[in-house]
């Protein structure tokens, strides 16, 4: 009698046991959760370079992203030059105002190579240089001061127009960490500028050169785009 009860406690035991192990087993299955990979879908960046200003990215997929950018630049020019030995005053400024759609499409996974192209509206984009001469010049008997010599200006204008660009680089506009680092390298292609040449005083003459000068700018229709970027993740 002893042995048979001895053999039902071990039964009930090892019963028991192998009820207490499937149970747990399948509440460790019930609470285990997939692993989601993360996507990021924000990121701002900061551009330095021919075309400075920020870019805000919305991400479609870890390897395609659109952005939204746009880009300011003003530089006024006040220095001396020197030409056939004489030193000239050279005035003048450059203004570039541009807003770009575009996409940035990374065709390796792991790796940060990216290609990019798009579209901007140039508001504007113009370049003048004033150039006159600062001492006083000698022909033949006479001497002139530099008011009575005159000046030139010349100035080149792309206007109001839509100009498609495209180019290659490394780091994500939406980086992986908080913070990335990158650059790109590209171009601009733009309507061929209007160009104005016109003098003053003595050197009045240089206006008859203004068609000689647009011919030979007739294909300037390239801007580059060369910027060291600093990127942020928004979310």
């Amino acid at each position: 009698m002893k042995r048979k009860t001895s053999l039902s406690l071990s039964l009930l035991s090892v019963c028991l046991i192998s009820c207490i192990s499937v149970s747990f087993g399948q509440d460790s299955t019930l609470t285990k959760t997939p692993k989601v990979q993360s996507s990021h879908k924000l990121g701002l960046a900061l551009n330095l370079g021919t075309t400075p200003g920020v870019t805000l990215a919305y991400g479609l997929s870890p390897q395609l992203a659109l952005r939204l950018g746009y880009s300011y630049f003003k530089y006024d020019l006040n220095t001396s030059a020197k030409t056939s030995n004489e030193e000239v005053k050279l005035g003048g400024s450059a203004n570039m105002s541009v807003l770009g759609l575009s996409a940035e499409y990374f065709p390796f996974k792991k790796s940060s190579f990216k290609i990019f192209g798009g579209a901007s509206y140039i508001d504007k984009g113009d370049l003048s240089v004033v150039v006159t001469p600062k001492g006083t010049y000698t022909f033949g008997s006479k001497t002139f001061t530099p008011d009575e010599i005159g000046n030139v200006t010349l100035t080149v204008d792309y206007g109001k127009s839509i100009a498609p660009f495209a180019g290659i680089g490394f780091g994500r506009t939406i980086p992986k960490s908080r913070i990335g680092f990158g650059f790109e390298l590209g171009s601009y292609y733009m309507n061929t500028p209007k160009v104005s040449l016109t003098g003053k005083e003595r050197l009045s003459s240089m206006s008859e050169q203004q068609s000689k000068v647009q011919e030979n700018m007739k294909d300037w229709h390239y801007w580059p785009i060369m910027n060291l970027r600093i990127a942020f993740r928004l979310d």
